[in-house]
């Protein structure tokens, strides 16, 4: 990759995930030089893929790309890069049990409302048109899709809301249950049952919740969020890797560097300003501006150890929920398993194939989650699946398939000791279920590899295992995401700024994060050099003085 300028750069970037990239390539653009450090062997981060089981390509951590901004879109130009995106017209198929109907989301929405009306009748798809009613001022106020948007708190929306109505409607939504939620729409349990339970789902995937407790709508409202986005999820051929590819060609084509295996031990800090880094192998890089892609308690905890931060962001960082409850499993198959007879009709669809989830009841759910909050493996837990290689062979050699799967509710809590063997546990689990809705699942495995919460805090130095970088929990979004009041990025130290999930709007592969970052750190260092820099005259004293040297000539 091509080498930063001698003079060293003007910002350095530390890790190379996704959001690192988008910060780094924004800047590149507009002239900085720029050095990103990773401490692994390749780019990407939570958002990278790689060979993890033989002659295959695998994500591990993002999968799919969620819906992004058109400001993101058009700055980046992934597709201009060579990034090929794939259309899921049923990006998920829910499965609720052996005896429930299947619930497919569909990307067309007339199929979509259909079906709903089909299978569960007009009070549903009633319910189905109110509730995305009800989300769109709680999306729209916050702000999910939007670029360049300093957020604002809870606790602001709740005060500025325009009448006491609005104001209820974002009580209930950002910090009510998402059961609260989901029986305003749709109360019959028995004829309702798959709509409430994969909702219920819904809201639990990026929180350390159930869907009673509350505070769960927040995520639920997250989750469903179309507002200021274009589109909904997409694949990536040949794994979301190619979207931070595509970001690191950017990034050196705009005459920027990206240096892998480079571990930084931490922020240097002179005056009051961050000034620089020091690498695991002693090297100091000095910049004028310092970008961490960590979250705010690895950054400050482990790269800053021992700085003194104010009291108020002191106690802020020390309350932020990080919990990693999740195991994430890749699977090499010597055979594409089919659904169960009782889902028979599902196989005449490739793309009913691709991917969805396997639930149950919400009360069964809200259990898990207080068993899994105790320490303790639940008898059976949710799980998110996918066939990536339906839609994309080049991710496996000719004859194979791969499948991912996310089982929810581990308890990463539990004593170290006893951790692996739970996360053996839950692998065992989340086979057994595979295996049932799709027989001969469990015959068809060549290989697997199995992560969970220790491993993305040690490849990744995500604080517990956690890639939201910060629960989806009320009190930690939104403007309790920032540390200083009016920006999404800076921090109490000057010339340091946070470019991650960690930051507004928070988890999901959107590149808000890095792309707004950006342009605070753009603005701060044009403000920085305006302040050294000898005084210009303005255009109409430029143009005064210029009439006066024609006259004196």
């Amino acid at each position: 990759m091509r080498q930063a300028a001698s003079d060293g750069p003007h910002v350095i970037v530390i890790g190379a995930g996704h959001n690192g990239l988008a910060a780094a390539a924004f800047l590149a653009r507009n002239r900085l030089r720029v050095l990103v450090l990773e401490k692994n062997d390749y780019v990407g981060g939570m958002a990278g893929s790689r060979e993890i089981l033989t002659g295959c390509q695998n994500d591990v951590g993002a999968t799919c790309l969620f819906p992004l901004a058109k400001e993101v879109i058009d700055f980046y130009d992934f597709e201009g890069m060579g990034v090929e995106y794939i259309a899921l017209p049923v990006f998920a198929t829910n499965l609720t049990g052996m005896n429930a109907k299947p619930l497919l989301f569909q990307t067309n929405t007339r199929k979509q409302l259909w079906s709903i009306l089909r299978d569960y009748g007009p009070s549903a798809l009633l319910g189905f048109i109110r509730m995305m009613k009800f989300f769109k001022y709680p999306a729209r106020v916050m702000n999910r899709f939007t670029a360049r948007h300093a957020p604002h708190s809870l606790e602001y929306l709740l005060a500025n809301a325009p009448d006491e109505a609005r104001r209820e409607q974002l009580r209930l939504a950002l910090t009510g249950s998402a059961m609260d939620v989901i029986d305003r729409f749709f109360p019959d349990k028995h004829r309702h049952m798959e709509l409430r339970a994969n909702l219920a789902f819904a809201a639990i995937q990026s929180t350390y919740k159930g869907p009673y407790s509350p505070g769960s709508a927040m995520c639920l409202v997250f989750t469903m969020a179309q507002e200021g986005s274009e589109g909904l999820m997409k694949r990536v051929r040949g794994g979301m890797g190619q979207m931070s590819e595509a970001l690191a060609r950017q990034i050196t084509g705009n005459g920027g560097e990206i240096r892998l295996k480079q571990s930084v031990a931490r922020i240097l800090v002179e005056n009051g300003a961050a000034v620089g880094v020091e690498l695991k192998n002693g090297s100091i890089i000095r910049a004028p501006m310092i970008v961490s892609n960590l979250d705010k308690v690895a950054t400050f905890d482990r790269l800053l150890a021992g700085y003194a931060l104010p009291a108020e962001t002191r106690e802020k960082i020390d309350a932020i929920v990080h919990k990693g409850a999740f195991v994430h499993i890749c699977f090499k198959l010597n055979a594409l398993p089919q659904f169960a007879p009782r889902f028979a009709q599902l196989n005449r669809d490739p793309y009913a194939h691709f991917g969805g989830a396997m639930v149950f009841e919400p009360e069964e759910m809200q259990r898990c989650f207080e068993l899994c909050a105790a320490g303790r493996l639940p008898p059976r837990i949710p799980i998110a699946y996918q066939f990536p290689t339906i839609m994309d062979d080049t991710l496996a050699p000719q004859g194979f398939h791969i499948a991912t799967a996310y089982g929810f509710f581990y308890p990463c809590d539990a004593p170290k000791e006893k951790r692996g063997e739970i996360r053996d546990q839950i692998a065992e689990l989340v086979i057994a279920q595979m295996d049932e809705y799709f027989p001969g699942f469990r015959a068809a495995i060549v290989a697997k590899a199995v992560f969970a919460s220790d491993h993305f805090a040690a490849m990744h130095w995500a604080t517990n295992g956690d890639f939201t970088h910060g629960v989806i929990h009320p009190e930690q979004m939104l403007g309790n995401r920032t540390l200083v009041e009016g920006t999404g990025h800076a921090t109490p130290l000057r010339n340091l700024f946070l470019c991650g999930a960690s930051c507004h709007p928070g988890p999901g592969v959107t590149f808000l994060p890095g792309y707004n970052c950006g342009n605070e750190v753009l603005a701060a260092s044009r403000s920085a050099a305006d302040d050294l820099a000898p005084q210009r005259p303005s255009h109409e004293e430029q143009a005064v003085e210029e009439r006066t040297l024609a006259v004196a000539r």
